[in-house]
């Protein structure tokens, strides 16, 4: 006669039927320890992680590059408060996150320590909560798993209670079940027309591809309607890749700056693809041509006032508008210059006293596998990055656009080498991006990374911020940081580390890198000088 499982096998059972292979976080003593034996029962490997909050950005990264949802797993009270952070990154860049976290047993109203409201914490963040007390366990698991895959994506809480996860599940809730699939909804047929209606009048649009883009069939529906109407293409930061950029189309990323104003202010419509109010800067909309938006959702902010609108699935709509316009309004040369503009001005800056910031992007592209994957934190090198790096595929890059914390790269690199161990992957992190979770860099020793390389542009400041500062002409106070050599940082903690002071050492150090087997820092001395003109030509 078999046992009857307990709570914790039923959590662990639906994780695995719904396509989970690993979670993360760093344990307590309650809960955690059931949930490590009973993921270990099906087949699923706990990562242990340095900080709750890395641990969120893995498990969100891990659900983007995989499809499953991101699981992360926090003890109580400090450990869920630390992991807020990495919470917010599921939310604000939609990824379905479950976030499990200890709470304290119903009988224990005695205690105060390490004690708050968890769920009113949650709140803000999160699309659903449960502590798993109904008589259907696997159910409620499914429906909150559902929940966070349902456009907007976004992070989900369970509280889980020590005596109630240890206990039998009710009968019937053991019973395995499958992934329940979600079918696409088409656009209605009267805004179909309305968008039509727009589009027919255009003869040069433009189309602006967002996060949505990246999500599946979403990307070749995005490559088709472009080919078909023969424009240019810009793309937001989190849907680099899902139109390649090394098509002629493709002009550069959309960051509603200077760069690409003349190509936008010479259309005569704009289609945003998949575009989410979290990817644009809180700014007013600045192009006053009709505005046509295809998105899964609708949104509770708007960021603008569209023209027409397509809520539903985006490849259906694409292929419903694909007749609408006629190539030929463009010429090629226009959107070749464009982009060659675009990438210009990533270089600004003339000669410096150092090593450009642009010099290192080269640098690490001329290097690295063809294959490689990027993660790119927030922070003044980013624009370079963002410019000149050149994807091809949805989930090339991996950045933080909607929160747009710094400390990201790395742990989302850490998640790409675990998804993908034969698919090498660069982290560009700032020197502060990385001061915010360097200790993750043990991390990717212990979890056994192979092919992580840490790109670091050292420049012992806060050179995002210097740059505003100088330009509201404040006294440069604040910004700076010691010196710090993340190179001999990284040999402490098990991977290669190689420290780059003068242009002619960078184009060696990124071919050495590509070589080792472990997770490598390349600590590179950088002129931050140039990033002032930079930001100046690429926003404006």
């Amino acid at each position: 006669m078999s046992r009857t499982r307990t709570v914790a096998e039923v959590l662990a059972e639906r994780l695995t039927a719904h396509g989970v292979r690993r979670f993360f976080g760093v344990p307590g003593g309650d809960c955690s320890l059931d949930l490590i034996e009973a993921a270990a029962g099906f087949g699923i490997d706990f990562i242990v992680t340095r900080t709750e909050t890395a641990a969120a950005i893995m498990a969100s990264v891990t659900a983007e590059l995989t499809g499953a949802p991101g699981v992360l797993m926090t003890t109580r009270g400090p450990g869920l408060a630390n992991a807020v952070n990495g919470i917010a990154y599921a939310s604000l860049d939609r990824a379905p996150l479950l976030v499990l976290a200890d709470g304290h047993e119903p009988d224990a109203g005695h205690a105060s320590h390490q004690r708050f409201d968890q769920a009113a914490l949650m709140r803000p963040l999160v699309k659903a909560e449960s502590a798993l007390e109904g008589a259907d366990p696997a159910a409620e698991i499914d429906r909150l798993i559902a929940t966070a895959a349902a456009p907007p994506q976004g992070p989900v809480y369970i509280e889980l209670i020590g005596g109630r996860i240890r206990a039998p599940a009710p009968p019937g809730s053991d019973v395995a079940r499958g992934a329940s699939p979600t079918r696409a909804a088409p656009p209605p047929a009267i805004d179909v027309a309305a968008a039509e209606a727009v589009l027919r009048a255009s003869r040069r649009p433009v189309i602006i591809a967002g996060l949505q883009a990246a999500e599946a069939g979403a990307a070749a529906a995005l490559r088709d309607l472009a080919r078909a109407w023969a424009c240019p293409v810009l793309a937001t930061y989190k849907a680099k890749g899902a139109f390649p950029d090394a098509d002629p189309l493709a002009v550069g990323p959309f960051i509603s700056g200077a760069a690409k104003d003349p190509l936008l202010r010479s259309a005569d419509a704009i289609l945003l693809f998949g575009g989410d109010p979290i990817e644009f800067l809180p700014q007013p909309w600045r192009y006053p041509v009709p505005v046509v938006l295809l998105s899964t959702h609708a949104f509770a902010r708007p960021f603008l006032a569209p023209a027409a609108t397509l809520v539903g699935d985006l490849a259906l709509s694409a292929a419903a508008l694909a007749d609408a316009v006629a190539p030929g309004g463009w010429r090629a040369g226009e959107i070749a210059a464009a982009r060659e503009a675009m990438r210009a001005a990533a270089r600004s800056g003339g000669p410096t006293r150092g090593i450009a910031p642009h010099r290192i992007v080269e640098e690490a592209a001329a290097a690295a596998p063809e294959s490689t994957r990027i993660a790119v934190d927030a922070g003044a090198h980013m624009l370079p990055v963002m410019a000149l790096w050149q994807a091809a595929r949805p989930r090339d890059v991996l950045i933080s656009r909607g929160l747009a914390t710094m400390g990201g790269a790395l742990p989302s690199a850490i998640a790409s080498a675990l998804a993908e161990p034969d698919r090498p992957v660069i982290a560009f992190t700032g020197d502060g991006g990385l001061m915010m979770c360097v200790a993750e860099l043990g991390t990717a020793v212990q979890a056994g990374c192979r092919k992580l390389v840490v790109v670091v542009f050292n420049d012992a400041a806060m050179s995002m911020i210097e740059v505003k500062q100088r330009r509201r002409q404040l006294p440069p106070r604040g910004m700076d940081y010691a010196p710090a050599d993340f190179a001999t940082v990284a040999r402490g903690f098990g991977c290669a580390g190689i420290r780059v002071e003068a242009p002619d050492q960078l184009a060696a150090a990124m071919r050495d890198a590509f070589q080792v087997e472990r997770p490598v820092v390349v600590d590179v001395a950088i002129d931050r000088e140039a990033y002032h003109a930079v930001l100046r030509a690429l926003r404006g």
